[in-house]
């Protein structure tokens, strides 16, 4: 449940600490005081949608924490996200930057995470919800909900099948649905395949090419430098020496001068090193100028060989292991249209081999659901009378899907039908059912689904609209009694709903330096009486309505005793 909430510059709210208890609690105030406000933070605790807009003015960021005991289901994530602790510890940061962040536990978490443990902690009842009644659509997830843990798995599983059933009929339907297409596409990928084929493509011979390009478009060039240093190093060149023999002269007298001067040895040594390498250089000159090619038409082969691979480049990609990749993915893309229309008659075969399963698991939710409606009705028509509908009847109908091929969901559509009077005939909950009809089925139903699902906080907010007098007294009777076994929350105006609270909270703004704030207190005794007297109409010097106020909380302590014995 939830124990202890924090909010700090979140709209109207400047700080704010409360702590909650078991039972039924009340928060009660003025129009516009901020209950609302207090509802709205912890929804975001919960994974709602956050904004800037409710950082309080002047503020940088708002901040919100909660404490909450982790239900089993809670743990369970906790657990599978390495955040478990024996108490749950949420908190959301808004920035006026736009930014939002969240922790589980002082570990940063993602939205999605709050979300996932929200629906595990608290389930929050607004106005609103009252008007979700109106849409058929919703209530097959209502009617669902009430099925305890087997009947979910059934429609997880039947979901399953489904899916999977809409996910081959896509694909079969993408296989038929233009032949022309697809023998088009055959012919343009076999030609590509040919055409990339043919060229006989090797990894890096691009590069190889370029720099062979280079070579041959300069050859001149680079024959007269070798044949230049070859010439100069070995050969005559007009009346001069050669510069070998001219070396070889230096060396034969460094020799002489070295038998005479121990000194000299290791130079005249390094000389003659320097001589032989001329000579070893001079060799490879000569060599690599006799292998340079003297074939005129290799330049225009390898010119017309990077024309084709340009050429290719341009239509499959930068690089040739990019071609040779595209041509690979294309042979796989070809490969698979022309085995269409095998993997078409092999989709029919698998269509409906899922299409009986999932009309047998389709059989068993349709009888579970039959089932849960009967529940259902019989509790729903409990709940309603004794919030003062009488003489209601409450009915599930079912309305068979069109067509015998498997949907999300089931077979049928499901529709709550009432008649609110006697004597009148079952007619669709939206055309019937007035404001405060609507929001007393709401609460039977939230009523019901609370104990089925195991939320342990239920929250509702100003859900009492257009309910007054003896009705009244039954619906604080009835959050009494939903308190006896989760903790509820109750946003009110009505003093009565009010009295049966087990902890009243009172909701005031109020100015302060220029500025409005909103503060929240848990009420003594006497202070609830006060609180009541208001709600009443009334004032604190009116002894009339002090004393009301009095006798309504003693009313209602009695009417709860004997609801616990009754229990």
């Amino acid at each position: 449940m939830l124990r202890e909430l924090q909010i700090r510059d979140f709209a109207l709210i400047e700080d704010l600490e409360l702590s909650f208890y078991s039972g039924f609690s009340v928060l009660s105030g003025e129009t516009g005081a901020g209950k609302s406000i207090i509802i709205d933070a912890l929804s975001l605790l919960l994974g709602a949608r956050a904004s800037t807009e409710v950082i309080r003015t002047g503020a940088e960021r708002a901040l919100i924490s909660g404490s909450f005991t982790p239900t089993p289901a809670a743990s369970a994530l906790l657990d599978e996200w390495g955040l478990s602790e024996e108490e749950l510890i949420i908190t959301r940061e808004i920035n006026s930057s736009g930014r939002s962040r969240c922790w589980i536990n002082g570990r940063l978490a993602a939205v999605n995470q709050l979300s996932a443990l929200g629906a595990c902690l608290v389930d929050i009842v607004g106005q609103h919800d009252s008007q979700s009644l109106l849409k058929p659509e919703n209530h097959v997830q209502l009617l669902d909900s009430y099925g305890g843990s087997a009947h979910p798995q059934l429609l997880e599983r039947a979901d399953e099948l489904a899916n999977r059933w809409l996910a081959l009929r896509a694909e079969q339907r993408r296989l038929q649905s233009d032949e022309r297409e697809r023998i088009r596409r055959l012919d343009l990928l076999a030609y590509q395949i040919e055409e990339i084929t043919a060229a006989d493509l090797q990894i890096g011979e691009d590069e190889q090419l370029e720099q062979e390009r280079s070579r041959l478009a300069n050859l001149d060039r680079i024959r007269q430098a070798v044949q230049y240093a070859v010439t100069m190093l070995g050969e005559s060149c007009g009346d001069g020496e050669p510069v070998l023999s001219l070396l070889s002269l230096v060396e034969a007298e460094l020799d002489r001068a070295a038998a005479l001067d121990a000194p000299l040895e290791p130079l005249s040594q390094r000389y003659a090193e320097l001589v032989i390498n001329l000579q070893e250089l001079y060799r490879d000159l000569r060599d690599h100028l006799e292998n340079l090619p003297a074939d005129p038409g290799r330049l225009n082969e390898v010119e017309e060989r990077l024309e084709l691979l340009d050429r290719l480049k341009r239509k499959y990609g930068n690089t040739v292991e990019e071609i040779i990749g595209y041509r690979e993915r294309v042979e796989a893309e070809l490969t698979a249209l022309q085995q269409a229309e095998v993997r078409a008659a092999g989709l029919d075969e698998e269509c409906q081999r899922l299409a009986q399963q999932w009309l047998g698991l389709a059989e068993q939710l349709s009888r579970s659901r039959l089932d849960l409606a009967q529940r259902l009705e019989e509790q729903i028509g409990v709940e309603l009378s004794d919030l003062a509908m009488d003489g209601t009847r409450f009915r599930v109908q079912f309305l068979p899907q069109p067509g015998d091929h498997p949907v999300l969901g089931g077979r049928e559509r499901v529709e709550f039908m009432l008649a609110a009077n006697v004597g009148e005939e079952l007619k669709p909950l939206a055309k019937v059912a007035s404001g405060g009809e609507l929001s007393r089925v709401l609460l039977a139903l939230k009523a019901i689904l609370a104990r089925a699902e195991q939320i342990p906080t239920v929250v509702f907010d100003e859900v009492d609209a257009g309910i007054g007098g003896r009705t009244a007294v039954k619906l604080g009777e009835k959050l009494r009694a939903l308190g006896e076994v989760r903790q509820v929350l109750c946003v009110t105006h009505l003093p009565v709903v009010a009295s049966f609270g087990t902890h009243h909270y009172s909701v005031q703004k109020f100015t302060q330096e220029g500025r409005t704030a909103v503060r929240a207190a848990l009420l003594a005794p006497e202070e609830r009486v006060l609180e009541l007297t208001r709600m009443l109409g009334g004032s604190a010097d009116e002894q009339v309505a002090s004393e009301h106020a009095r006798e309504l909380l003693r009313r209602t302590e009695a009417a709860a005793g004997k609801l616990e014995l009754g229990s």
